[in-house]
């Protein structure tokens, strides 16, 4: 072991970040609000479900959702919003 440190707080020491869609800060400043978020997301993991192809190289197809995510912290989906829908 090394100092005074645990076998338990090494491993967290050395643990790196996943390299998913990163702070949920980033994914707002991206979309706007967090409940076009959370719907742009859904719409889009939906398609990746029904075989759409990623727009994020290393997209794991077992995680739409995480998939979807990342492609909107990429910028790489066009997120339109139905000024008809929004409620004022």
């Amino acid at each position: 072991m090394r100092g005074d440190l645990s076998k338990s707080d090494q491993l967290m020491k050395e643990h790196k970040p996943s390299k998913s869609f990163g702070d949920i800060d980033l994914l707002l400043d991206r979309v706007g609000n967090k409940y076009l978020l959370v719907n742009a997301a859904r719409v889009r993991a939906q398609q990746l479900v029904n075989r759409d192809e990623p727009a994020v190289e290393g997209a794991n197809p077992e995680k739409a959702v995480s998939t979807a995510f990342a492609e909107i912290a990429a910028d790489k989906l066009e997120i339109d919003v139905d000024p008809n829908r929004v409620r004022g």
